[in-house]
């Protein structure tokens, strides 16, 4: 049965006289006296079929009141609207479901986007090429892919990919330069650099000596004479197994420091290890070992490097 409704033309809503339900607003009043006869009559068509409109909607409304009490009441649920609920239910949990997805991709591109900024920057700060830009972009690529980020420091991940990079294309660089360049930590780098190379099976590549001294030399100023008597330097510790077990930036380091003295271009061991990112101590102890050797390390080749050169001028550890 149709309920019955009541225009309140004073709030320009439409109500149901049984439970006093708001079913239509903003009506217009149709009775205003300055309307002309054509108005009123098809403003009261219009009255008329929004009327059965809502008087159709009204009763469906009170039927499924009806229809819930009564399942209430019984304890039995109707297949038709319980098929309903579910059809509407499943509706809603994928329009949701869809909205979440695309929030995690729009959120995915955003991080991507930062990260490969972040990746140039840093590679135009340390003047690398481009080759290395792209392998450090592809493997933060992998790295998104997989989740392997989830829970980790993206500065360090960005880092570690720079890192990575360089080795893989032999223009390496030491954690040093790598910290002092992104801002992170020693150990987040080496944590994250460990857990990549197992978890992408990235070759990290070999690091020498040998591919450090050219940029440590440039980097203290040195001329090619001394960096020339490192270079053999380094060679002939080699081959006597003289710096066996350490490493190279260290080997670099120490190789440096003699060579410096050698040529007359001495350079203090703050400042040698300053660039290579390893302790004073570290490269004094290193090079207790060189001047040890000394007399077999430096030949009458390396003293014709430079005019000035004289296994005199290296100082006593």
């Amino acid at each position: 049965m149709a309920p019955k409704l009541i225009h309140d033309f004073t709030s320009g809503d439409l109500l149901c006289a049984d439970c006093n339900t708001v079913i239509g607003d903003r009506l217009i009043d149709s009775r205003s006296a300055w309307r002309s006869t054509a108005k009123i009559s098809r403003q009261a068509e219009e009255d008329a079929r929004m009327l059965m409109s809502l008087q159709t909607i009204a009763a469906q409304a009170h039927d499924t009141t009806s229809s819930t009490s009564s399942q209430s009441d019984s304890g039995n649920n109707s297949p038709v609207a319980a098929g309903k609920d579910a059809i509407l239910s499943r509706a809603l949990r994928s329009r949701t479901h869809g909205r979440a997805a695309a929030q995690r991709h729009e959120r995915q591109e955003r991080n991507l986007v930062r990260a490969f900024s972040e990746i140039s920057t840093a590679c135009a700060t340390m003047d690398l090429p481009r080759i290395i830009d792209d392998t450090a972009r592809d493997l933060y690529k992998r790295v998104d892919a997989e989740n392997l980020h989830r829970g980790k420091n993206i500065d360090a991940i960005i880092a570690t990919c720079i890192f990575l990079a360089c080795r893989q294309k032999s223009l390496p660089r030491t954690f040093k330069e790598i910290c002092a360049l992104t801002k992170v930590p020693r150990k987040d780098i080496g944590r994250t650099f460990k857990f990549l190379k197992e978890k992408l099976g990235a070759e990290a590549g070999p690091m020498s000596s040998d591919d450090l001294m050219a940029r440590f030399c440039a980097n203290l100023s040195l001329l090619s004479s001394a960096q020339e008597c490192a270079v053999m330097l380094n060679q002939m510790a080699k081959q006597r197994d003289t710096l066996a077990g350490k490493s190279p930036v260290s080997i670099a380091g120490a190789c440096i420091y003699m060579a410096s003295h050698l040529v007359g271009q001495p350079r203090d061991a703050k400042v040698i290890s300053h660039v290579a990112g390893v302790s004073e101590v570290t490269i004094k102890n290193s090079y207790k070992l060189l001047f040890a050797d000394r007399h077999q390390l430096v030949s009458e080749e390396m003293l014709r490097v430079s005019p000035m050169a004289s296994i005199e001028f290296l100082p006593t550890p």
